[in-house]
């Protein structure tokens, strides 16, 4: 049920962000008129309608992500989960705005509130699973459509951006797996560097090991105390000693209560999608890095790099939003000077 709240928490978002400012532009349009000798472009009055549509998005999120969390029992990424929302919404803000620019009448832009919705819920990946779309809509359906790969049309679509980066960020910024991560790629740092190690680092890469493997055989009797055994866990291994860290007990002795802790942060639904991602986009048979749906690396066009998901996913709703709100300001701009 968890990738599905995801689903609906960025849907909603979208929606708030297009519902809230389809018809701001057409209701001030006689004010637009008056001032268009002081001021003939759009650019100040675009701005200030964004910031505070965005403001007030940002807060419809949050008391939305406190009950549905509260509710669904998910632990530790709220702060992720808000940002990601807010920012699906300004996209949805900037979107409307431009389309409030070009209309002539209320009608006209409420109705293309559902236009624009409609096929980013249909395109994000969730309702539809991308394996079972038509093999027309993609690059190489033989490559694409069943190792994880995304059709064209999705391409083009913010909402898909949102959900992906909604829950990448659910399976990688939880408390478990954010010390995870990070204990694993300093294991990794070190067994890719060519240099010889000295004594001393060596001592603390074998304290990482005994880190990470503390992490993953830890258990705790409840969300706070699996909280404060994690945050341990890196204190220990950051400023212990190799004595301290090989003999931290990670497992509450006498409880028949405890479970690992991973389970009060890892949904195992969404742990296996990222996995089997990773899996498509490491597979050997790649050519080429591919854009995989779900993945944690992106790669980036037209430069031999790649880049972390959420942040590529980040920087496309950000490009979206500022460049439609940047198009409106023109177009008020261009308007106002023809009627000058």
């Amino acid at each position: 049920h968890i990738p599905a709240y995801l689903f609906l928490s960025v849907t909603v978002a979208m929606f708030l962000g297009l519902t809230n400012s389809a018809t701001e532009i057409l209701r001030d349009r006689a004010l637009l008129r008056r001032e268009r000798n002081c001021q003939p472009g759009g650019f100040s009055y675009i701005s200030s309608k964004f910031l505070a549509l965005g403001i007030v998005a940002g807060v419809q999120c949050f008391t939305y992500l406190v009950v549905g969390n509260h509710f669904l029992e998910i632990k530790g990424v709220l702060f992720p989960h808000w940002i990601w929302m807010t920012l699906t919404a300004l996209t949805g803000t900037g979107m409307a705005l431009l389309v409030s620019s070009l209309v002539k009448t209320e009608r006209a832009a409420l109705t293309a509130v559902p236009l624009l919705l409609v096929p980013q819920m249909l395109l994000a990946g969730a309702l539809v699973p991308y394996k079972e779309m038509n093999r027309g809509l993609f690059d190489e359906s033989r490559l694409e459509r069943e190792r994880g790969g995304v059709p064209v049309p999705a391409r083009i679509m913010p909402l898909r951006y949102a959900f992906e980066g909604m829950l990448v960020a659910q399976a990688t910024r939880n408390p478990f797996e954010v010390e995870r991560l990070r204990l694993q790629r300093k294991i990794e740092r070190v067994r890719n560097s060519s240099e010889d190690m000295t004594k001393q680092q060596i001592e603390r890469f074998e304290m990482v090991k005994e880190g990470l493997r503390r992490l993953l055989a830890s258990g705790a009797a409840s969300e706070e105390e699996a909280r404060e055994l994690v945050v341990r866990i890196r204190r220990m291994v950051d400023k212990g000693t190799p004595i301290e860290v090989a003999t931290m007990k990670v497992w509450p002795e006498g409880n028949k209560d405890a479970v690992p802790t991973y389970t009060f942060f890892v949904n195992e639904r969404i742990d296996l999608l990222v996995r089997e991602a990773e899996t498509f986009r490491n597979d050997y048979r790649n050519e080429k890095p591919r854009h995989v749906f779900f993945a944690l690396e992106k790669p980036i066009p037209y430069i031999s790099r790649q880049a972390d998901t959420m942040r590529f996913c980040g920087w496309i709703l950000i490009g979206v939003s500022f460049g439609c709100a940047a198009s409106a300001a023109l177009v008020i701009g261009r308007q106002n000077r023809s009627v000058g």
